[in-house]
């Protein structure tokens, strides 16, 4: 009897400490998932001292979730400087999102109708890191066409649609996202270095859409615009990938010209 009696008071004991190490825990979690939630409502760029004025909180508790954050890749800090914003971590979860909130179905229509009426191949992808990834891919009625799948990835650094959804993001973050120099060569075309990427980034803000002229494979010419999503910069970008030899100058005013119409169309579909 009075063993069972230890037993069960120890078992009181060990249920009332795990309780109480569960609470801590989603104490803690509630208050990370406050830290993010000001990047979103108070400003993209916070500092330590910020977070803890805002959130009420004492800094050494901000700097124990900072540091947690930042370590898991949901926090970045600025380069030069002690401010943070979103991680690239963050982007993991766009596809699963970006899934939730239709786009691909959204877009298909006008996907369709782009790909019949220029009879070439319209894709949509958003940026993962140093490579894109396909959500959806319209083929027009030709027999020398690009030929893409959903989930398929390409780098970003030497494709339309990438270029075009690094050219949203903030210049640290577009060369955090890309990695280590030199980048891959696919061709003689292909860029490497960020020095020259960053120009050709610059253009691509400056005219609003993005142009892959052999630089991934040799022969092939692609166009990309932005598509905006929820109330932020582009994080999603539709093109049309087509062989050099059918890239006219008057047919590529068209293709530009006509992937804008059908990027407006698709925001103004969005949620």
């Amino acid at each position: 009897m009075e063993t069972g009696g230890t037993n069960g008071g120890s078992g009181r004991a060990d249920a009332s400490g795990g309780s109480s190490r569960a609470d801590a825990s989603v104490g803690t979690l509630a208050r990370g998932l406050d830290v993010l939630q000001l990047f979103a409502t108070a400003s993209p760029e916070l500092s330590q001292k910020e977070i803890s004025a805002l959130l009420g909180l004492p800094m050494p508790t901000v700097h124990r979730l900072v540091a947690v954050l930042t370590e898991r890749g949901w926090l970045d800090r600025e380069l030069g400087s002690r401010r943070l914003r979103l991680g690239l971590e963050m982007a993991r979860l766009v596809p699963a999102l970006l899934a939730g909130m239709r786009l691909p179905e959204l877009a298909r229509p006008h996907l369709l109708r782009l790909a019949a009426e220029v009879q070439e191949t319209v894709n949509v992808a958003i940026l993962q890191g140093a490579e894109i990834v396909y959500l959806l891919s319209e083929t027009g009625h030709r027999l020398l066409t690009s030929q893409v799948s959903v989930g398929m990835r390409l780098p970003a650094h030497c494709t339309a649609l990438g270029k075009c959804l690094l050219a949203q993001l903030p210049e640290d973050l577009a060369r955090i996202a890309l990695g280590d120099e030199p980048y891959a060569r696919r061709t003689e075309r292909t860029v490497t270095t960020w020095s020259q990427l960053s120009a050709d980034l610059d253009q691509v803000r400056a005219r609003g859409y993005s142009v892959s002229e052999e630089e991934y494979e040799v022969g092939l010419v692609s166009i990309a615009v932005p598509v905006h999503w929820l109330d932020g910069p582009g994080t999603a970008a539709i093109n049309v990938s087509l062989p050099a030899t059918r890239v006219t100058p008057l047919f590529r005013e068209h293709l530009i010209a006509r992937l804008r119409q059908a990027a407006r169309a698709i925001d103004r579909e969005m949620p």
